[in-house]
């Protein structure tokens, strides 16, 4: 179970990531249509600049006063009375899935950075098995790329094998998702944080999630329907799959975050047939 604490719906919500855990599915389903929410996210318009700088830019470039003035002319200023911020951004902590992508800074500059700005804030990962994201991951990087250079992209097995020659590395920087998780509740405190696994939409059906995803974040979301929520970014190349080499990398790199994470929130993760020790 998700914490059961009483959640301070006055705090912003900062949906950090993980990226390709039907983080666009919450955004365009779920998040722009609220009520009484001023959401500031992807897909963004004016907005976009701001968390450029703060995902983007270096140390010596990077200025605190111009930033925050941003943050105050273009969304505190626009919030009315009775709204709530929702930031939603799986770019905070993953690099986006492109060939030409810009260098992100470190997660725990990011996590200091929203912290500055948008001061205490109630904290959303939602995760998803390793297994899976791996192969959404290359599915979308594969996809992206070749619109964007037209050139043909590396296969999964060299672009998997090249990606784990690092100990954390540019494309697959979170299969140990306790790392970044840890960040952010060192910067907010872990009371802040929440974690929201993908396959209880899947095992469980959207009321359930609906109703998990409400508990972490203190939305109220009872409008929404399953007819409402519609899948986006679907993997859909059934043709990619792990063998078991990969799947034992995977699992390596994997499986001692799951536990410290299935532990600190109470998640069933190896039941979920996330890589479990």
């Amino acid at each position: 179970m998700i914490s059961d604490k009483r959640i301070d719906t006055t705090k912003p919500l900062i949906h950090v990531g993980f990226a390709h855990t039907g983080t666009t599915s919450l955004q365009e389903n779920i998040f722009q249509r609220l009520p009484n929410v001023f959401y500031a996210g992807i897909p963004y318009s004016t907005l976009g600049g701001i968390f450029s700088y703060i995902k983007y830019l270096d140390f010596d470039d990077y200025r605190f006063d111009l930033t925050h003035k941003l943050c105050f002319d273009y969304i505190f200023d626009k919030m009315v009375p009775g709204q709530r911020l929702v930031l939603s951004d799986e770019t905070f902590v993953d690099q986006p899935a492109t060939y030409f992508t810009p260098a992100m800074m470190p997660v725990r500059m990011v996590a200091e950075r929203l912290k500055y700005h948008f001061g205490n804030a109630t904290i959303l990962f939602t995760i998803r098995s390793q297994y899976a994201s791996v192969l959404s991951n290359y599915q979308v990087y594969r996809s992206r790329s070749r619109s964007l250079s037209g050139l043909e992209v590396e296969s999964f097995n060299a672009w998997l094998a090249g990606n784990t020659t690092q100990m954390r590395n540019l494309y697959l920087r979170n299969l140990d998702i306790s790392h970044a998780i840890q960040i952010y509740a060192d910067v907010f405190g872990v009371e802040s944080v929440k974690v929201l696994p993908l396959k209880i939409l899947m095992v469980h059906g959207f009321d359930v999630y609906r109703d998990r995803l409400s508990e972490a974040t203190g939305l109220e979301l009872s409008s929404f329907s399953a007819d409402a929520y519609v899948a986006r970014n679907k993997s859909d190349d059934a043709s990619l799959n792990l063998n078991d080499h990969q799947r034992q990398v995977i699992w390596e790199r994997a499986k001692e975050g799951n536990k410290r994470i299935a532990r600190a929130f109470g998640l069933p993760l190896a039941e979920f047939g996330y890589p479990f020790p």
